[in-house]
C-alpha cells in the first residue's frame, strides 16, 4: 500500500482546512481539496497562500475555486438529501 500524499501546507492550514471540512483524500491515496485532483489542490493553496500578480494565473486560480465549490455544494446537496430522507 501506499503512503498519503500531503499538500506542501503548514499544519495550521491543514487544521483549519480539516476543520472545515474541506479536505480528502483520493483513490491515490492523495490528499485533495473537494472536487479538484492532487496538482489543482496544491496550486489552489499556494494561490491562497501566495495570490498570483499574473493575469492568467488568477484566472486559473478563480476557475478552481468555482470547481471546487461546485464539488463542495454537491457534497452538501447529497447530504442534505440524506438527513431529509430520515424524516
Amino acid at each position: 500500500m501506499s503512503s498519503l500524499q500531503t499538500l506542501a501546507i503548514s499544519e495550521a492550514l491543514r487544521a483549519q482546512l480539516s476543520a472545515d471540512n474541506l479536505l480528502a483524500i483520493n483513490s491515490h491515496g492523495q490528499e485533495v481539496l473537494h472536487g479538484l485532483d492532487f496538482a489543482e489542490s496544491q496550486l489552489l493553496v499556494d494561490c491562497s497562500e501566495r495570490p498570483p500578480t499574473d493575469a492568467s494565473m488568477q484566472e486559473q486560480c478563480a476557475r478552481l475555486v468555482i470547481k471546487h465549490e461546485r464539488a463542495r455544494l454537491r457534497i452538501a446537496t447529497v447530504d442534505d438529501e440524506r438527513s431529509a430522507a430520515k424524516f
